[in-house]
């Protein structure tokens, strides 16, 4: 499975990332079947926004209107992990679950290393099972190098 990313939606993806660091940020990835076409950035409100993240639930709302209004899906749930590697946590795993939303896909950015932030999208199944998406973008597919298979 894949999913296509425009690479000025990764650009924006990053600088959110960067621009709510040491917090996580979050929000929605915005177009039709599998292809990007918008970001909506949205608050975190989580108690602990250094390493969880919850999303304010009137900018769901807002997405989720902004979506209707425009003819468009909630394609992913996007949010970065500061401390540690684009790969979904058990928290983020359980939560996925719980929460009902396991048909959008997960799309995580590192930013372990500041100058290099990585991005990775996941599909997260009822049955807490992870599988990674290629990401595709304007240009050739990226897949991390990483084998997600390890963590």
């Amino acid at each position: 499975m894949k999913i296509i990313i425009p690479r000025i939606i990764i650009s924006k993806l990053f600088e959110h990332s960067l621009l709510e660091d040491p917090n996580e940020c979050c929000g929605y990835l915005l177009g039709k079947k599998n292809k990007v076409e918008e970001i909506f950035n949205c608050k975190n409100i989580h108690k602990n926004p250094i390493s969880r993240y919850e999303i304010y639930g009137k900018d769901q709302i807002a997405a989720e209107k902004h979506a209707d209004d425009h003819n468009l899906e909630v394609i992913s749930i996007y949010h970065s992990h500061t401390f540690s590697q684009a790969y979904p946590s058990k928290t983020d795993i359980d939560s996925a679950v719980e929460s009902g939303w396991t048909s959008p896909n997960y799309v995580l950015i590192s930013l372990i290393e500041k100058t290099r932030p990585i991005i990775r999208a996941f599909n997260i199944n009822e049955n807490k099972s992870v599988d990674e998406l290629i990401i595709e973008h304007d240009g050739e597919a990226y897949i991390s190098p990483t084998d997600s298979k390890n963590f």
